[in-house]
C-alpha cells in the first residue's frame, strides 16, 4: 500500500504568490503516481470553509484514493474556531471523526492538536505565552483562532481524545498524525529570543509521550515548515511541509517543488 504525505500546503497564499493553480498540480501528481492513501497533516489553506471545499474537490477528483486529513491552525482561523472545527469534520477523511483502518493490521489515528507551551523558553510563563506577543510581533493564532478555552486545556482535549482511540487500537500497527510537533527534538532553537519565544506555539510533548506509550510505528506532523524523515525514539518520523513560496522552497517551479516534496512510503 502506497501512502503519500504532505502538509502545510497553504493553497491560497502559495497560489497568489506563484500565480499557479496549486490544486491542479496536486491533482496531476496524484493522477500520475496513484497512491492508495494521501495524508494531509494540516494547513490546507486559511479558514474552514475554503479548506473543506478544497478537500472535497481533491477527493471528488480522485475517488480511488483515500484522502486523510487533520486540521492545522490556519484551517481553523474563524470567528468561532469550535464552529470551524465542526465544519471541517464534514470531510469524511478528517481523523477528528475517528480512526481510519487501512487494512487488518494498520490504522491511522490523529487529530490536529494544539500547543501547551512545553517547548517554550523557561524565561517566560504561561501568561506571556497566552498573550503570544514578543516585541512587535503577535502569533497569528492569537488574532485569527478563537477557541472558548485556553491553549493548555485545548491541548488536553486533543490528548484525551486521541488516547481513547490509541487504547482501542493498542497492539495494531498505528500511524499517528497531528499538525503540531510531538517532540522537542524537532523544534528549532536559534538562541534568539525573538524566534525561540514562539517555539511555545509549535506543539506539545504530550503527543510524543502518547506515541511512545502506545508503540506508534509512524508519526506524521507538520506546522514547522522544516522537512524531516528519520527514526526517533523507535518511531519513523515524517514531517513533510510544502511551506511558503519562495523562501521555504527548493525550486522556483511550483510543479517541481510539489512533485519533489510529496513523500511516499509503502506499508
Amino acid at each position: 500500500m502506497k501512502i503519500a504525505i504532505l502538509s502545510d500546503i497553504h493553497e491560497g497564499l502559495n497560489r497568489k504568490k506563484t500565480r499557479i493553480d496549486i490544486m491542479t498540480l496536486l491533482n496531476n501528481w496524484l493522477d500520475a503516481n496513484q497512491p492508495d492513501v494521501f495524508i494531509i497533516s494540516g494547513d490546507m489553506t486559511a479558514g474552514p470553509e475554503k479548506s473543506l471545499n478544497l478537500l472535497n474537490q481533491l477527493q471528488n477528483s480522485n475517488p480511488q484514493i483515500k484522502i486523510i486529513f487533520v486540521h492545522g491552525n490556519h484551517d481553523v482561523y474563524y470567528g468561532d474556531s469550535t464552529q470551524a472545527y465542526e465544519i471541517l469534520l464534514k470531510f469524511p477523511g478528517n481523523l477528528g471523526n475517528g480512526p481510519i483502518k487501512l487494512d487488518d493490521n494498520w490504522v491511522v489515528i490523529g487529530e490536529g492538536g494544539w500547543y501547551d507551551y512545553t517547548f517554550g523558553m523557561k524565561d517566560y510563563n504561561a501568561e506571556h505565552y497566552a498573550l503570544g506577543t514578543f516585541g512587535n510581533f503577535t502569533w497569528p493564532d492569537k488574532t485569527y483562532a478563537n477557541w472558548p478555552m485556553d491553549d493548555q486545556n485545548l491541548t488536553d482535549y486533543y490528548v484525551e481524545k486521541m488516547e481513547k482511540w490509541l487504547q482501542e487500537y493498542e497492539g495494531k500497527n498505528i500511524i499517528m498524525v497531528t499538525h503540531v510537533v510531538p517532540f522537542s527534538h524537532f523544534v528549532q532553537r536559534k538562541g534568539d529570543p525573538s524566534w525561540d519565544f514562539f517555539n511555545a506555539m509549535m506543539g506539545s510533548s504530550q503527543f510524543g509521550e502518547l506515541a511512545k506509550k502506545y508503540n506508534v510505528k509512524k508519526y506524521i506532523f507538520g506546522h514547522i515548515h522544516t522537512r524531516y524523515h528519520e527514526l526517533y525514539e523507535g518511531i519513523e518520523i515524517i514531517c513533510n511541509p510544502l511551506g511558503y513560496y519562495p523562501h521555504e522552497w527548493n525550486h522556483s517551479s511550483p510543479e517541481k517543488e510539489i512533485h519533489s516534496t510529496i513523500k511516499v512510503i509503502v506499508i
